[in-house]
């Protein structure tokens, strides 16, 4: 027998001895020991579930231009206003239909993300002038008050004039209904005094 054939021998025994000296045994449960603890297996990764076409979780979710709209994508209302809503003579009640046009301008001062929002209360020219004071204050005050009832989150302040700025001049029913009101102002937009809201 050659030296180099010799040689290649004791290197394939002393390979397969090295071998036999590290074996690994196969539990029933397939994982494999061999003095080191195998590594636990990885949970599943739970996957969101995919959501339908138009469905949304955040804003986020949607394509440029719209927002999320209790679940669905919806265009934003970014050119929307606030509205102004009237009382009856005496009044600081909200009726119907002022809360209604509340419900869209809470929807509206949410989509705009605003931050701060003036509630003006409005009187007609009936009535003393702090008579009419404490009651555009009251009117602006109950509009905050629903508002912050729906959910917005805008820091609200509230003002009265009294009668002091009426929307419309005149001194018959037609004038007066009109004249009764309180007006949502957003930053930046004229107070009716003149001045600008505040941003914060």
């Amino acid at each position: 027998m050659s030296p180099s054939y010799r040689f290649a021998l004791l290197a394939l025994a002393g390979g397969l001895a090295a071998c036999a000296g590290n074996q690994k045994a196969v539990k029933a449960s397939t994982d494999v020991v061999d003095a080191a603890p195998a590594a636990p297996a990885s949970a599943p990764v739970a996957s969101e579930p995919t959501l339908e076409k138009g469905a949304c979780r955040a804003d986020s979710d949607c394509g440029d231009g719209q927002t999320c709209t209790s679940g669905r994508c919806v265009a934003a209302t970014a050119s929307c206003e606030p509205v102004r809503v009237h009382f009856a003579f005496d009044s600081y009640q909200l009726d119907a239909k002022s809360t209604e046009a509340l419900r869209e301008s809470a929807r509206c001062v949410g989509d705009r993300k605003a931050a701060a929002l003036l509630v003006e209360g409005h009187c007609d020219e009936r009535g003393t002038q702090a008579y009419n004071v404490a009651l555009g204050a009251r009117r602006a005050e109950v509009v905050k008050k629903y508002l912050k009832d729906l959910g917005v989150s805008a820091r609200i302040e509230t003002v009265s004039f009294g009668s002091e700025i009426p929307l419309v001049q005149g001194s018959d029913e037609k004038a007066w209904s009109e004249n009764r009101r309180a007006e949502l102002k957003l930053p930046g937009e004229k107070r009716s005094d003149g001045g600008l809201v505040a941003a914060h």
